[in-house]
């Protein structure tokens, strides 16, 4: 209305016969006389009803990575494709292992490790390309399993399908890399890897894990949860008829009794990933201490509400972040920590009951839901979330069980929640939203960051200043300004978390160092010690040192940096650890600002570096990383075992690889990734500008 043409923006001084006049008399004419040639079709030409045709040519090494698009509802032909994808059947339920199927299955592919392995680089990406390809096309296969199976609505398991598929072109991309380091340094496949996915997200990162696992010349084993193998079996089959055959990819459905544990533990297993509960993170680390574990885990995630929120926006953002998939996504927002200016005197708690209680309660397959059932266990935490009140809470929207199996709840929310209390700092999966009243940002922030957990973490402010402040003050691993917590893409918001939402090597799903993680590294010669720092200086420099944008999108940033590892690396030595593999070490830490302390079995007096050392026996190490809740420790010489089972006693990282001279693959192993994603419009204005570099963290070595 507001636009030079239009007839408001004239109807205030308009007069008969003026040049306005006349203009718009003129524009009316010509609409009423156009008016039968008006389209009426959809401009968009997505057809989910036509078959998917195959890529005109496969892409080319360097070309720019774009995420697959999501299903366009606004084109009749897929209203009607997805309705018939909610109504089909649920495919059957593939059968449970033994503990002699786990071993056949290892055997089998550790068989098929050597020649996979061997394959070369561009071979393995058109293998994982063709992957992709039959993803997207069997999306109604998909999109039907995981509704009826694991109760995931349309808007959650169409965009599912996207994120599958992008998984397998982003690490079909990042082959590439490891072909320019293998170049350059020595590498090896860790063998076969298990793949142990929730059952919240049981199609996208099962696909994650397994296609990583290839393109880094691996073989997968998907372990499915018990609460969506069906799920499990229609990727698998996919990944089959793409041309990955049964030994580089299998199924074996083995819950985490002696099948399951058998198949984590097996002799032949060189590497885990798992997405699930620290509990079951610090189970699997302590079932096989030697074996590399890369878990993603548990969430408590919080967004800020500022005095400066639209709160429109916010309330809108909060809702989707706290109720999508019922709540049961670990990047999920389960409590909002509100200024109280807001809390107290806007309408914002009345606009946030408003908007949780229009929300409709119903199955997966049922066109109509927007929240979906409990799948996963009912647990005591969930339990108490949606049933009983602390001390000072009171229900804004209480919650109500809506069928006799208490899958069915209308999502709730309680308020008055206070610091420290069970629902400030407790983990739930499930349809439930902590509210509590700060009295300022730092208080707010302090809040946020008191948890256990840093996986996500959300800002709602039209500040910039306080945009700066949060992001360089928070605790977490994918940071949101003005947006939902959830819905991370492939390669623009890589995700993993901080603290106890991680265990093992930090990259990022999704990212550009995840398959680093998935290889054995070492210097293919020797690489002195001040050639080796001037090599990591390129890669500070060039790299890691600075902030990374990933996406270049006008209305957003995503922007990806690199972060000290905080609480600190304890780097364990013994007599075999060179002067210069210990100098590189310290030279590594020294320029990514993390701390360290070094221990040594024995004293070693006259060291070129001129480092004091604690001399400490294993006993007394396991009581160091018992003092060190967080640290990360860093093997150089034997992993003894009795120091790998102290560290995984306390779920303590510990990194066992040999110190690189290549800075690339060398600076990841003593940072943190975090991502910073800001919209950066209001209703389709381009309002700010990106964030770009924050200041450097002050850099220094402590032994």
């Amino acid at each position: 209305n507001a636009t030079p043409e239009g007839f408001l923006r004239h109807s205030w001084a308009m007069t008969v016969d003026s040049a306005p006049w006349h203009e718009q008399e003129d524009r009316f004419r010509r609409s009423m006389e156009t008016r039968h040639q008006v389209v009426t079709d959809p401009f968009h030409s997505q057809d989910r009803t036509r078959p998917l045709a195959a890529p005109a040519s496969p892409p080319a090494p360097h070309d720019v990575f774009a995420n697959v698009p999501d299903t366009d509802l606004t084109v009749p032909a897929n209203r009607v494709w997805a309705l018939a994808a909610l109504g089909a059947a649920k495919p059957p339920v593939p059968a449970e292992a033994t503990e002699t199927e786990v071993d056949v299955a290892v055997a089998h592919a550790a068989d098929a490790t050597v020649g996979w392995s061997r394959l070369p680089g561009g071979q393995r990406r058109k293998l994982l390309e063709a992957a992709g390809h039959v993803m997207d096309a069997g999306r109604a296969d998909a999109v039907t399993v995981m509704a009826t199976e694991a109760g995931k609505t349309f808007a959650e398991a169409d965009p599912e399908v996207s994120e599958g598929v992008d998984y397998a072109r982003w690490y079909a991309a990042g082959i590439n890399l490891l072909d320019t380091l293998d170049a350059e340094v020595a590498s090896e496949p860790c063998g076969v890897v298990v793949v142990s996915p929730p059952w919240n997200f049981p199609y996208a990162i099962p696909a994650g894990g397994v296609l990583a696992a290839l393109a880094a010349g691996n073989t997968a084993i998907l372990k499915p949860s018990p609460e969506a193998p069906a799920t499990a079996a229609v990727l698998v089959a996919q990944l089959h008829r793409a041309g990955l055959d049964h030994g580089l990819v299998q199924l074996v459905t083995a819950p985490d009794g002696p099948a399951g544990r058998r198949l984590i533990t097996h002799p032949s297993t060189g590497a885990v990933i798992l997405t699930g509960s620290w509990d079951t993170a610090r189970l699997f680390a302590r079932w096989a201490p030697h074996r590399r574990l890369l878990a993603e885990t548990s969430g408590k995630n919080a967004v800020v509400v500022t005095a400066a929120a639209d709160v429109d926006q916010a309330v809108s953002d909060l809702v989707r972040s706290a109720f999508g998939h019922a709540g049961q996504k670990c990047s999920a927002a389960s409590l909002a920590i509100v200024d109280a200016s807001l809390y107290d005197n806007s309408p914002f708690l009345r606009q946030l009951a408003d908007a949780v209680g229009a929300l409709r309660v119903g199955m997966g397959n049922d066109p109509a839901s927007q929240v979906g059932p409990i799948v996963g266990p009912f647990t005591e935490s969930l339990e108490r979330a949606l049933t009983r009140l602390d001390p000072g809470e009171t229900w804004l929207v209480e919650p109500r069980c809506l069928d006799g199996q208490r899958r069915l709840w209308s999502p709730g929310v309680r308020i008055g929640v206070r610091p420290g209390s069970w629902a400030h700092e407790t983990e739930w999966f499930g349809p439930v939203l902590g509210v509590m009243r700060a009295g300022s940002l730092d208080q707010a922030l302090a809040w946020q960051n008191a948890v256990a957990y840093g996986l996500t973490a959300g800002l709602q402010s039209l500040d910039p200043t306080e945009h700066r402040r949060w992001v360089d003050t928070v605790e977490a691993g994918n940071l949101y300004v003005n947006r939902p917590t959830t819905g991370a893409l492939v390669g623009r918001q890589p995700f993993g978390g901080w603290k106890r939402s991680s265990m093992g090597p930090t990259a990022k799903t999704g990212g550009p160092n995840y398959l680093l993680a998935l290889r054995r590294w070492r210097d293919a010669h020797d690489v002195g010690v001040d050639e080796t720092i001037a090599h990591y200086r390129h890669w500070w420099d060039c790299h890691f040192g600075r902030t990374t944008e990933l996406a270049g999108l006008a209305s957003e940033s995503n922007e990806l940096r690199y972060r000290p590892f905080d609480p600190g690396v304890i780097v364990r030595i013994d007599d075999e650890v060179s002067d210069d593999e210990l100098a590189k070490a310290l030279g590594a830490a020294d320029l990514t600002g993390t701390t360290v302390r070094v221990s040594s079995a024995r004293p070693r007096p006259g060291r070129r570096t001129g480092t004091r050392f604690t001399i400490e026996s294993s006993d007394a190490l396991a009581l160091s990383l018992a003092r060190s809740a967080g640290a990360r420790l860093r093997l150089l010489g034997r992993a003894e075992p009795d120091v790998l089972a102290a560290a995984a006693a306390q779920a303590i990282t510990v990194i066992c690889d040999p110190v690189c001279s290549h800075g690339r693959i060398e600076l990841v192993r003593w940072l943190r990734e975090q991502v910073v994603t800001r919209s950066l419009h209001r209703y389709g204005n381009v309002v700010y500008a990106p964030l770009g570099d924050s200041p450097a963290a002050a850099s220094g070595v402590v032994v």
